[in-house]
């Protein structure tokens, strides 16, 4: 049995706000269900269940349907995304590789 997914109030809300901002833009272009589910390669029923703030929907469905729609990602343009992207490549090559709780040694010498 799959587990379910505990969601914090937070992600509920901005998962019905994109939900809505999405079918708001879809309905914008006066596109029907249908022809988005087709040119993402979906069915209808995937395109209601983004419309819904689904959680189970891949976020790559869900980012490429926003995209299809004309709702930018991260950044208005290409230009802005690629250069959002080399600046985040420069800060994580700066980081550690992985996390490490340090290892706190007792001293229970009493």
């Amino acid at each position: 049995m799959a587990k379910l997914l505990s969601l914090s109030t937070r992600t509920q809300t901005v998962l019905q706000v994109f939900a809505g901002m999405i079918r708001a833009a879809r309905l914008e272009r006066k596109m029907p269900q249908q022809d988005l589910a087709e040119r993402l390669g979906v069915s209808r029923q995937t395109i209601s269940a983004i419309e819904k703030g689904d959680a189970k929907v891949a976020i790559g469905t869900v980012f490429e349907a926003a995209a299809i729609v004309g709702i930018p990602l991260l950044a208005e343009s290409s230009r802005d995304l690629q250069r959002l992207s080399t600046t985040v490549a420069g800060l994580t090559s700066l980081l550690p590789e992985r996390a490490r709780v340090p290892q706190v040694e007792l001293d229970d010498d009493f």
